[in-house]
């Protein structure tokens, strides 16, 4: 008798996006100048407007890493 075993490939899917809590955008800033940042929920993205650089935004977790930023 042979034995088959399945594996369960799970791929995550982006085409979900779940908005940042408004709590935790009260509280965000720029993590290079501290300056404010500007929520674009359809871009998945925090933007700063003085270092023109843009955060994304993964799963509804804001990425604030400065490597992680790209130009806005």
């Amino acid at each position: 008798m042979q034995r088959h075993s399945a594996a369960l490939v799970i791929r995550p899917t982006t085409d979900i996006r779940m908005p940042v809590a408004p709590q935790l955008l009260e509280i965000l800033v720029c993590p290079k100048c501290k300056g404010p940042l500007e929520y674009r929920e359809a871009e998945d993205a925090l933007i700063c407007q003085h270092d023109k650089l843009r955060y994304p935004v993964r799963d509804g977790i804001p990425i604030m890493l400065i490597d992680e930023a790209t130009p806005a």
